[in-house]
């Protein structure tokens, strides 16, 4: 709350005069965070099939910086730590975490028709989750990254993702 505070500028006792609890404060967060998520994938949705590997690989520098940037990872850090520990906000953002899932399955089929089984796609959706949420500890842990070699690596691990053919059970590729 301290954090929040000095960010906004005001007193700790005046943010609660604009939100009821700390539950209110996390659900006002995470509405922020899905507003540009959907932004996000407003943008790719507009964008021929044709294209869209490539505009969703150029947006791949903006996920760096939001996802790798210290302050972003701390805020982030501290909703899920507190989703942890209540109930109440893990329902928030348990709740913002489907609606993501969702709109990646979509993202999924339009870059990936022939992965055709539902379990697949919701596996690689969950790899790419895995990825982008563990920028946010690597923000922390290794601050000083080199995000142009980062950035073109996952240029590359996002390509196989979308794009690699679904495998036979049992095989690998």
């Amino acid at each position: 709350m301290a954090d929040i505070a000095a960010e906004a500028k005001m007193s700790v006792g005046v943010i609660y005069r604009y939100f009821a609890n700390k539950e209110a404060i996390v659900e006002a967060i995470v509405a922020n965070d899905l507003a540009e998520m959907r932004a996000k994938f407003a943008e790719w949705d507009a964008t021929p099939d044709e294209r869209l590997m490539d505009v969703l690989l150029e947006t791949m520098e903006y996920a760096i910086a939001h996802k790798y940037d210290p302050d972003n990872a701390a805020l982030a850090l501290e909703v899920l730590a507190e989703a942890a520990r209540n109930p109440r906000v893990a329902a928030i953002v348990q709740a913002a975490d489907i609606e993501e899932r969702e709109l990646g399955r979509g993202l999924c089929r339009r870059l990936n028709p022939g992965l055709g089984d539902p379990a697949l796609m919701d596996a690689r959706g969950e790899i790419i989750g895995m990825i982008f949420d563990g920028m946010m500890i690597r923000a922390i842990s290794n601050p000083n990254m080199d995000r142009k070699a980062l950035l073109v690596g996952l240029r590359q691990v996002m390509q196989v993702l979308f794009t690699m053919p679904a495998c036979i059970p049992g095989q690998i590729r």
